[in-house]
């Protein structure tokens, strides 16, 4: 059976649109595509240059300036650094038999679309909470105004403290913690939500200048800890394997053997290897079989200057198996992300139960 209507071009291109469409984290209005270019090659490269403020200094009348001075630069690397792929075939037989087999391949593509969509968008979740900024601790969000008053409201807070403009700001929600804030009128009131738009692209309203979207992939906060972790005997100090902790767990109880009751996680170093305590736990020497307590999952707020991602669909290649009558189509995915501007985002670890 020859495949008689396949063009490349087009299904290329139907696959990018669904992904652009279903992303969340990756997509408007939470990351910019500035740096996206044309990406040909796993392993691709964007550096991104930026230049430092100059100093500013009192003028006197009648007196010479200093010389100029010689501005220093610095650049950032966006790495093209996850590569993801599909390859799926569907038999002449199940084709011809079913109903409408011309949607069999329409339809298995879309599903594909789907699976690399979310894939891309919990990596991107991941590299916001990895290098945020700002960390609000844990939210009680278990009322509806506890969202609103505790999230919403000192997240823009702590954006307006970081010189973040307001203009394009956002946060996504998990499910549960939207679901608290629809109980609060002054969200879900169009006079006072600011909008009456459709529901798109994950957009599930907006409130305290923030586009509020929600989705399933925000990051879970809480997690087990069952390697050895060393505890500093004169410092409020955790530490455990790099990227064991991200700002997300700011805020969270931390248990566990020679640990005082009630220890909180107070700051996360940006590599995720450290965690300050706001007490100081028991001069032993180690503990084991630590568990992190007290949120759920990571509420994400920020600007679209804070992150870059760009994605590509490489290469999109319809075939027949050599060994079956069959139509086959494979696809590849090629994307990377940075978090150009760290003060652009702000993380909290929100309980709702």
């Amino acid at each position: 059976m020859a495949i008689t209507k396949f063009i490349p071009e087009v299904w290329s291109a139907n696959l990018l649109s669904v992904l652009s469409k279903s992303l969340v984290y990756g997509g408007a209005p939470c990351v910019n595509r500035n740096y996206e270019g044309e990406i040909a090659n796993y392993g691709d490269t964007v550096r991104i240059t930026s230049v430092a403020d100059p100093t500013i200094v009192d003028y006197a009348k009648d007196t010479n300036l200093s010389d100029p001075e010689t501005l220093t630069d610095s650049d950032q690397t966006l790495v093209i650094d996850q590569s993801k792929a599909f390859n799926f075939q569907i038999d002449d037989i199940d084709r011809r038999q079913s109903r409408d087999g011309g949607r069999l391949m329409t339809e298995a593509t879309q599903r594909a679309a789907f699976g690399l969509r979310d894939v891309a968008d919990k990596f991107v979740a991941s590299r916001m909470v990895g290098a945020a900024a700002g960390a609000l601790g844990v939210i009680d969000g278990t009322t509806a105004s506890n969202v609103y008053d505790n999230l919403l409201v000192p997240a823009s807070v702590k954006l307006d403290e970081q010189n973040v403009p307001t203009d394009g700001r956002w946060i996504v929600l998990d499910p549960a913690s939207y679901g608290r804030l629809l109980l609060d009128s002054r969200f879900i009131k169009a006079n006072e939500a600011g909008t009456s738009s459709g529901l798109r692209n994950g957009v599930v309203g907006e409130a305290a200048g923030f586009t509020i979207l929600k989705s399933n992939n925000a990051p879970v906060a809480a997690r087990a800890i069952t390697d050895s972790i060393a505890v500093a005997t004169t410092a409020k100090t955790l530490t455990g394997d790099p990227g064991t902790f991200s700002q997300g767990d700011v805020g969270l109880t931390v248990t566990g053997t020679n640990i005082a009751s009630s220890t909180k996680i107070a700051s996360v170093n940006a590599d995720g290897s450290v965690a300050t305590m706001d007490k100081a736990g028991s001069a032993a020497a180690s503990q084991t079989d630590t568990v992190l307590t007290g949120a759920q999952r990571v509420a994400i707020a920020g600007s679209p200057i804070a992150t870059s991602y760009a994605e590509q669909i490489n290469k999109v290649v319809a075939y027949q198996p050599e060994k079956r009558f069959a139509d086959a189509l494979k696809g590849l995915h090629l994307y990377g992300a940075k978090v150009v501007r760290a003060s652009g985002l702000v993380v909290a670890s929100v309980k709702v139960a």
